[in-house]
């Protein structure tokens, strides 16, 4: 088996260390508030860096999109969560057995992160049988790919658990963990003072009972964890004073148990190397540290990696509430001739988490096999940028191998996600707008980026109408040579329909028109037939109008010429 097929996102985290800083299109495109959604259903994980990262290989994609089609079942779903939260507890106890100081004490979480990893590993292995079980009863077998992340690794988990290492570790864990479960002690009260026991499983009774009734005052809810006092063997934490006691207690009555205990460490720990802190050094505090040598580093890459499906899952139930479409992409198949693209009830997925009364509208685009630009026209707040901004993230989801925010996505494989949006000028570099949009679109133009998807919002607004238009058209025929597709947002309408007169703008076009033509369609954002004022949103393949409907707004905020000088004049004799 290739090692790289273990891993549930299809890389091992050597390709994830490489993810920051976060990628430059996720503000642009929003996807830094949409990820942000996503990671906060598993917020007891840092999955960061496992959005800032694409896939480089579309049959990583595809068998990403068949993990996520299996989580679809509530059933496997929730088993895969009980794995999940029987690992958090073992990662818990394994960090406070490398700080604990008292032998006692570290040698009993070491135990109890033991047991809470078996736990972990037969509520995976129930849920493998159960999926197992599931495509034996289908008729089509789920028609799923032989080499899927799943079957991979379930391939391996099989062999892991049927090793005879660890069945001699299960064993002694189940084993010795019980001989701790029957471990009994009684609370004497007598003359103000508590003295602990050894007894029989009938006599313990719960002290927590006993000490509400001697200190009612300090016993407010929420002031004493019940779990640790009615039972000092299952603290995550650092053992306190009394559960100390009482561990030394049991030791006396229940010593063969406690010298099986000392030697269960002695098998199940190794010396690792960690990195100090300041404050960690200054504690002179040593760099090797006890380690559980049974937690399987593997096991532990699968656990993280597949918080990001769960999170995707749980993310896309609430999304699925509100009526709007999620979809699988397809892709073209890799070496064919260009197959254009095709995107039917495309919407902004961040614009869908923030809205609260009005509605999202969605819009379709297409390419034909010869185009690779759309050029998007249209007025002021008509949905111009907000439609690009939907198109880029569709392009991230079906690359990431998640659901896109659209009803259908037929497209390619994309090597990368281009963005380039309008920035206010800045102050710090001294640099002007047309600089600062300049510099930043060298990387993008000389970086050698093939077969890429590329977003260019607002250039050149600062420029000259003639001179934005030469820019503007060679950007685009520099993409469009890379074998690119593309939007490009803009007011110069010149760039949509070629509607530039004189000789200047004939000989420019001459120019650039090798490779472009037919290359370039326009599309325009509509306003109501019978208000201006109104915006549609609506997105839709067709010449630009040659209005700007910026009277539209002047009249809207009501800043038109008369009414200037009505109230200029108002002012003046005040």
């Amino acid at each position: 088996m290739e090692q790289e097929n273990i891993w549930i996102l299809g890389y091992p985290e050597e390709f994830y260390e490489k993810a920051f800083p976060e990628p430059k299109f996720f503000a642009d495109l929003n996807l830094d508030q949409v990820t942000a959604q996503i990671m906060a259903e598993r917020k007891e994980y840092d999955l960061r860096k496992y959005f800032n990262r694409m896939p480089e290989d579309i049959r990583v994609t595809k068998k990403r999109q068949e993990v996520l089609r299996a989580l679809e079942n509530s059933e496997f779903f929730d088993k895969l969560v009980i794995f999940s939260n029987y690992m958090q507890c073992a990662r818990g106890y394994a960090a406070n057995y490398q700080m604990a100081e008292r032998e006692l004490c570290r040698q009993k979480l070491l135990l109890d992160c033991g047991m809470q990893y078996a736990h972990a590993l037969d509520a995976l292995s129930s849920a493998f049988l159960l999926r197992q079980k599931k495509k034996e009863e289908s008729h089509d077998g789920e028609k799923e790919s032989a080499g899927g992340l799943l079957e991979a690794f379930a391939e391996k988990f099989c062999r892991y658990m049927g090793d005879e290492e660890y069945q001699a570790f299960y064993q002694d864990t189940k084993s010795l963990s019980d001989e701790f479960e029957t471990m009994a002690f009684r609370v004497e009260f007598a003359n103000q003072r508590m003295r602990v026991v050894p007894a029989e499983k009938k006599e313990a009774g719960d002290y927590f009972d006993k000490l509400r009734a001697l200190f009612p005052e300090n016993m407010e809810e929420g002031r004493i964890v019940r779990g640790q006092l009615e039972n000092p063997f299952r603290a995550k934490k650092e053992v306190g004073e009394l559960e100390f006691f009482v561990l030394t207690v049991c030791q006396k009555k229940y010593p063969e148990s406690f010298l099986r205990l000392r030697k269960y460490e002695q098998n199940y720990f190794v010396m690792q190397k960690r990195e100090l802190t300041v404050q960690m050094r200054e504690k002179g505090m040593s760099e090797q540290v006890r380690a559980p040598r049974f937690l399987a580093g593997w096991v532990l890459t699968f656990e993280r990696q597949l918080q990001v499906y769960l999170a995707m899952e749980l993310f896309l139930r609430r999304v699925r509430k509100t009526g709007y479409p999620l979809t699988y992409a397809v892709f073209f198949k890799e070496g064919a001739e260009n197959c254009g693209m095709e995107l039917k009830k495309a919407y902004d997925l961040a614009l869908l988490l923030k809205q609260r009364e009005k509605s999202v509208v969605c819009n379709d685009a297409y390419y034909t096999e010869n185009e690779h630009f759309l050029v998007v026209t249209g007025p002021n707040q008509g949905g111009k940028t907000t439609f690009a901004r939907s198109l880029g993230q569709i392009v991230y989801f079906a690359k990431m191998g998640f659901p896109a925010p659209c009803a259908l996505a037929c497209l390619p494989y994309f090597s990368e996600l281009l963005t380039h949006f309008s920035v206010e000028e800045s102050l710090e570099t001294g640099r002007g707008k047309l600089k600062e949009e300049l510099t930043r679109l060298v990387p993008m133009m000389c970086g050698g980026y093939q077969k890429s998807f590329v977003i260019l919002n607002e250039l050149f607004t600062t420029a000259a109408t003639y001179d934005a238009y030469i820019m503007g058209r060679r950007v685009m025929a520099h993409f469009i040579k890379q074998d690119c597709f593309g939007v490009y947002v803009t007011h110069l309408q010149e760039l949509a329909g070629e509607k530039g007169t004189g000789e200047e703008w004939k000989k420019e076009k001459e120019q650039t028109e090798e490779g472009m033509e037919g290359r370039v369609v326009s599309m325009a954002a509509c306003v109501d037939e019978r208000d201006s004022h109104i915006r549609t949103y609506k997105i839709v393949r067709r010449a630009p109008e040659g209005v700007g409907y910026a009277y539209a707004l002047v009249e809207k905020y009501h800043l038109t010429y008369p009414e200037l000088k009505e109230r200029l004049a108002g002012s003046l004799w005040d």
